[in-house]
């Protein structure tokens, strides 16, 4: 392969892996438009309410939408939120029943602007379906007395649990005064799909067909306004651990989660800046801005990565429509420590006046700048099926806005990053989410919580687990290709993955990222030596998120890469096992990820998996649609054929067992005769290995599936320096090795006989009638490799247990039956 070759594969897969090279473009500082032209201001007013002998109260609300007089959102003017202070006084009654009815919150006024922006209600129940078993909740109550059912939003979010004199028995009533608006009539609505763009808002007074007929405003009485400031330190779960299988049953039927301690999250908004290109007046000169300046800027917004390190100076190109349609714009927001935080608003695609809209939030992957490109770009469906992850463009037409922003210490964002860690990353995230409640295009389920959903892949995963952990205003996230813990990922089995740690420090030194200052020691440190020290080691341990999960309430669609070299499989069922028993969840594997799917490189089947399960979830637990999404687990094999499952992980059948007792030597020297680089260029991925101990494993008769981790046993001795040789599984119809993995297996080369057992990284493989595997132990591989390892290791015996699963069913064709 010619020199020029190989540069082009390195571009090529660098930028499919989300790794993002920026160029020397000196990003300086936008200049601050304080009059608001070029888009509009964010002012907020802070919410008060005093309360009175007799229970009333008369509350300010700063939340757009929200208030009776008229408000005219003009794209191309400052917008200025006005206090309202004038409301009518409109008396509620709240009955709380017992579990089989549910409350219903009386106004003695009408106001239709308050219809379009619906509180989180249950979808309609399927015909061969309860109700209850679609409800799209975030927080459920425990209670059995007073409990949200199906046609209602759960209390624990809105309203926690009352005390003192506030509180009323469960077959009482609470009655006090709010100014707030009524809610429409609710009707009946047929089952949506995801991709209804012209049903994304209506103006003032429209019912939203999203969720299924105009919502019930969640009613502000002096309780609820009590409770509201409460309300800003979010409700978390206690860690359990799951025992049992996710089933589809369990998807369908989530039960209340226990009540838990508050999170301290701070709901007032933030103060943001509006953000103007010094390059956008180009596109306001008569004729040439329209003509020639437009269509360069659409054009550099259509190039992935390199149009989002250029949109500060350019800006977003204009689009022409209705008067007074939203537009997109940036802002500078101030985070919880006061760094500076750049944010991308994108309104939902078509969404007219005064309308609004659900909104998702976006991060990018480490060394990535957020994304401004509105449309779909050629090369989604490649990062589709590349990184697991819709892009900005699909999310909007499928009706949503959509924000993304710099992480901290990167790009234009200030601050140190923090590897997405709960004490900064995810404060951040929520600053974020206080200030998109204020914005007039957000749909808001009650003052300061948004309806809102997150996706995002490898880094952008990671921030999900954070976020929806401390702060419960998330309502669904779909993490791609994330981690369980650092430690495990970067770590495992105390051996520094030295391929990917090289890539990922480069990214960071060439984007000119301002990492933890311990972060470069640890990736130089383990990049030489191998190793990392324990202090290093509990600097990625505590950015988790495993020990944050157990807190975590959003429904989570999980999407993991077969061939992720970085983040394999194991993350996401370790993911699964630490969220409490009751959070909806679903698992889906695509040959993608942090490497790739070398037997179909760039296959549309695993996007177009992708792309569905991705829409259908939040269809179903962000919009509440009565939607389906599908079974508990789904994959995509080597082949590009895509299978089902009612349970994850599947139902386990007989294991394929391979030994072998005879004696044999390894050579432990580094490099040489080892196991990658993959394509000879990347310094990540499996080959197949010269130096090696093989061990064939037995031909199936049948169609088998191989999903899971392979047990290992080895029984050895040796001396010299090495503490690690490497166990790969190879696919002898193909040379290549299953997933790409190479599992690290820890060794004491003292000259003693010593027997381990340990699981290989998971695979997910589907074996023909006739094919064959080999298992290979090998000196050294291209992600682990440790230039100081050299000996000699005397395997005296090595055997392999395969995983194997009984109720795969290919889409489109009755289960196939499964042998070892």
């Amino acid at each position: 392969m010619g020199a020029s070759a190989h540069v082009g594969r390195i571009g090529g897969l660098a930028a499919a892996l989300g790794i993002g090279v920026a160029v020397g473009l000196g990003c300086g500082v936008a200049s601050a438009d304080s009059t608001g032209q070029g888009g509009p201001t964010e002012s907020s007013s802070s919410a008060s309410s005093s309360s009175s002998e007799s229970g009333t109260s008369s509350p300010t609300d700063s939340s757009p939408g929200q208030t009776t007089g008229s408000a005219t959102h003009d794209a191309g003017a400052p917008t200025k939120i006005e206090t309202e202070t004038s409301k009518p006084v409109v008396t509620v009654t709240i009955t709380k029943s017992n579990r089989g009815s549910h409350s219903t919150p009386t106004k003695s006024t009408a106001d239709p602007a308050n219809a379009a922006k619906p509180t989180k209600k249950s979808e309609p129940a399927k015909d061969d379906e309860p109700a209850k078993d679609h409800e799209p909740t975030k927080d459920r109550e425990a209670s059995t007395t007073s409990t949200a059912t199906s046609d209602e939003k759960p209390t624990t979010k809105e309203q926690p649990p009352e005390t003192g004199s506030t509180s009323a028995p469960s077959t009482g009533s609470a009655t006090g005064t709010i100014a707030e608006t009524p809610p429409a009539t609710p009707t009946a609505s047929p089952a949506a799909t995801h991709g209804a763009v012209t049903a994304v808002a209506g103006d003032a007074g429209t019912a939203d067909s999203q969720t299924g007929g105009s919502p019930a405003k969640v009613p502000d009485s002096p309780i609820s306004w009590a409770v509201a400031a409460a309300a800003r330190k979010e409700t978390l779960v206690p860690a359990v651990t799951k025992t049992s299988a996710v089933t589809a049953s369990t998807l369908a039927a989530p039960s209340a989660l226990a009540a838990a301690t508050p999170a301290l999250v701070d709901t007032t908004p933030p103060v943001a800046v509006i953000q103007t290109p010094p390059l956008a007046w180009l596109q306001q000169i008569p004729v040439i801005g329209p003509v020639f300046v437009t269509p360069i800027v659409a054009a550099i917004h259509m190039i992935p990565i390199v149009g989002d390190i250029i949109h500060p100076f350019i800006g977003y190109p204009v689009q022409f429509g209705a008067p007074g349609a939203p537009v997109p714009r940036d802002v500078m927001i101030t985070s919880f420590d006061g760094t500076q935080i750049y944010v991308h608003f994108m309104p939902a695609a078509g969404l007219p006046a005064k309308g609004v809209a659900p909104t998702i939030l976006e991060g990018p992957g480490l060394g990535m700048p957020g994304s401004t490109s509105l449309e779909v770009t050629p090369l989604d469906g490649i990062l589709t099926d590349a990184l697991g992850a819709v892009g900005v463009g699909t999310l909007r037409h499928a009706g949503y806005n959509v924000v993304t922003w710099d992480p901290r210490g990167e790009y234009r964002s200030g601050g140190q990053l923090e590897l997405d860690s709960a004490d900064y990353e995810a404060k951040d995230v929520s600053a974020i989410i206080s200030w998109l409640a204020t914005q007039p295009e957000a749909q808001l389920d009650s003052p300061g919580d948004p309806r809102i959903g997150m996706v995002g892949a490898s880094y952008g995963g990671g921030i999900q687990w954070t976020t929806a952990a401390t702060d419960h205003r998330v309502d669904a996230i779909v993490p791609s290709i994330s981690w369980n813990t650092l430690n495990t990922s970067l770590y495992k089995s105390d051996a520094f993955k030295s391929g990917w740690g090289s890539l990922l420090t480069a990214a960071l030194l060439l984007t000119g990222a301002r990492p933890n200052p311990e972060i470069y020691p640890a990736a130089i440190r383990g990049l030489l030596t191998g190793s990392i020290t324990e202090e290093q080691q509990a600097l990625l341990a505590d950015r988790g998120p495993a020990a944050l999960l157990g807190s975590v309430t959003a429904p989570a669609l999980i999407i993991q890469g077969t061939v992720d070299t970085l983040f394999p499989l194991q993350e996401a069922q370790d993911n699964v096992a630490a969220l409490a028993p009751n959070v909806p969840v679903k698992v889906l594997y695509f040959c993608g990820g942090h490497g790739l799917c070398t037997n179909n490189l760039f296959d549309p089947t695993d996007g177009q998996v992708v792309t569905d399960a991705t829409l259908n979830w939040l269809a179903r637990y962000v919009k509440g649609q009565n939607v389906s999404t599908g079974p508990a687990f789904e994959w995509v094999d080597q082949h590009g054929q895509y299978y089902t499952s009612n349970t994850y992980p599947s139902a386990a059948g007989a294991p394929i067992v391979a030994s072998s007792g005879q004696s044999g030597v390894l050579p432990l020297v580094p490099l040489l005769f080892g196991s990658g680089p993959l394509f000879g260029v990347l310094p990540i991925g499996a080959t197949a290995a010269l130096n090696a101990v093989n061990v064939h494993i037995p031909t199936v008769a049948t169609t088998t599936y191989v999903v899971g981790a392979p047990t290992l046993t080895l029984t050895y001795s040796g001396t010299g320096t090495s503490r690690h040789v490497f166990a790969q599984l190879v696919d002898d119809s193909t040379g290549n090795v299953l997933g790409n993995q190479a599992t690290p297996i820890p060794v004491t080369l003292d000259g003693q006989t010593h027997t381990l057992s340990i699981s290989m990284e998971q695979v997910a493989q589907t074996l023909k009638p006739g094919q064959t595997l080999t298992l290979q132990l090998v000196a050294s591989t291209a992600n682990y490799e440790n230039f100081g390892a050299f000996g000699a290791l005397t395997v005296s015996g090595l055997q392999v247990s395969l995983p194997t699963i009984t109720d795969a069913v290919a889409v489109g064709a009755a289960p196939a039956s499964v042998v070892a």
